[in-house]
């Protein structure tokens, strides 16, 4: 991991400014339009324990959209919105599951994250 990875957190006003740019691109389209999306403390903290355990360097995000095929045990309106997908990530010099050794942040395939609650609809609790 990069020794110069800025942490410092996003003003507000600079966060919502985001957002809104956000939103005025991709509400164009108001059937994939999702605003945000809320994953449990739960889920969030079995991702923290994968990638704690050494082999891991950290956590992409893909950005996704629901299809026919993707929505089982969801509500029917999820497909054709966006989504994320949260998928760890291998250090380099470890074996991945077929064995071969890991290149830096290579995706660890076999433990993808989603199902989180989509805003529209679920909106409760939004700030930005």
């Amino acid at each position: 991991m990069s020794k110069n990875s800025n942490f410092q957190p996003i003003d507000k006003k600079v966060a919502q400014e985001m957002v809104n740019a956000y939103t005025e691109q991709a509400s164009k389209d108001p059937k994939s339009y999702t605003k945000a999306i809320w994953f449990p403390a739960a889920q969030i903290l079995e991702m923290a324990k994968t990638i704690a355990d050494g082999k891991h360097d950290g956590l992409r995000i893909y950005n996704a959209q629901y299809t026919a095929n993707s929505i089982e045990g969801l509500p029917k309106e999820y497909e054709g919105r966006n989504t994320v997908l949260l998928v760890p990530t291998f250090a380099a010099g470890y074996s991945n599951p077929i064995g071969d050794l890991t290149e830096e942040h290579e995706d660890d395939l076999e433990d993808i994250e989603n199902r989180g609650e989509l805003c529209p609809s679920v909106c409760q609790g939004t700030g930005l």
